[in-house]
């Protein structure tokens, strides 16, 4: 989980409308899993349906390209990191859904992403500014 959330930091420190991205858990540091974007918003990790992901799926250390957004409530923050993770096209990652797409979850914002592993990561969007 820690290679996906560095794989995303850098692949949103990228992107025009992200700002600074900063790590919560640096050198696989201990817990919680995250991501702050541009100062304003966190966005938690959190693992579920144990996998055994394989260390070299997660060494590809190209970012994901530019993507448009202009997120500014939780569910567009949602949507930013989602449409991310799909132009990525990592390896590793078999699918993500926004929580409103994928419609399991009653938190405002966030992903479901489905690791090739069969792992699932959930990132909520915890605060959110514009």
């Amino acid at each position: 989980m820690h290679d996906f959330e560095g794989w995303l930091a850098l692949s949103l420190a990228v992107q025009p409308w992200a700002g600074t991205v900063a790590r919560w858990s640096t050198d696989g540091g201990p817990k919680p899993v995250g991501v702050t974007i541009g100062g304003k918003v966190n966005m938690q990790f959190v693992k579920a349906e144990s996998g055994q992901a394989h260390a070299g799926e997660w060494e590809q250390p190209d970012p994901a390209p530019a993507v448009q957004a202009s997120p500014t409530d939780p569910p567009s923050w949602a949507q930013a990191v989602a449409d991310v993770i799909r132009a990525g096209n990592h390896p590793g990652v078999k699918g993500v859904l926004t929580y409103a797409e994928w419609g399991g979850s009653t938190k405002p914002g966030g992903v479901r992403v489905e690791l090739v592993d069969g792992s699932q990561l959930y990132g909520s969007i915890l605060t959110a500014g514009r």
